[in-house]
Formats: structure tokens, C-alpha cells, sequence
């Protein structure tokens, strides 16, 4: 996958979540460090219905209005697939991106 067509399927999410929530979302940041923002592991693919895939996620940082787009290694985008409710790893993951949130501005 491209940086283009990452950037695509974000500005997709970007949209949606525009109509969704409206004000509350005033910019969008892409993730684009080294490292899984859960684990710290390469970003790599992973098997999805026989098929390579990527894990592409967004979630809203609400104090900020930010809806931030990151990219998952393999072994966390599967464990995120699979959990049916929150798991520390999202909390690992929501921390992990404000920080890096923060250094992109400066803070």
C-alpha cells in the first residue's frame, strides 16, 4: 500500500467522522513513525481471509479534535480485530499516540 493510498483511505475516515461528529473534529495527523504505536514492532503486514493486509485505524484525540490515522504491526492490528470490547492494548495505543501527538506540536 502507497502513502498515497493511505492517505486516501484517512482523508475517507477524515470525512465520515466530519459528518459524524461534526465541529468536534477540526483536523486530521497521520502516525507515520517508526514502530507499532502498541508494541513498538515493525509495521508489517498480516493474513486477513487468505490475503495480505494492513491493520489502518483512526481514533479521535477529543481534547485536541485531532482524528489521528496509525498503522498496526501484524500481532496487535489481529488482537484488535479479534477483541470484542477494549483492551489495555488500546489504552496503550490511544497513550502512545497523544504523545506522539504532542511531540509532532511542539509540546
Amino acid at each position: 500500500m502507497s502513502k498515497n493510498e493511505v492517505n486516501e483511505l484517512l482523508e475517507q475516515l477524515y470525512i465520515q467522522a466530519k459528518m459524524q461528529f461534526g465541529s468536534a473534529i477540526k483536523s486530521r495527523w497521520f502516525y507515520d513513525r517508526d514502530g507499532c504505536p502498541g508494541c513498538g514492532q515493525e509495521i508489517g503486514t498480516m493474513k486477513w481471509k487468505k490475503k495480505k493486509a494492513l491493520s489502518l485505524n483512526a481514533f479521535i484525540y477529543r481534547e485536541h479534535g485531532v482524528l489521528i490515522g496509525y498503522l498496526l504491526c501484524g500481532k496487535c492490528g489481529k488482537e484488535v480485530m479479534a477483541a470484542t470490547q477494549n483492551l489495555p492494548l488500546h489504552a496503550d495505543i490511544e497513550k502512545n499516540l497523544k504523545q506522539a501527538f504532542l511531540r509532532h506540536l511542539g509540546h
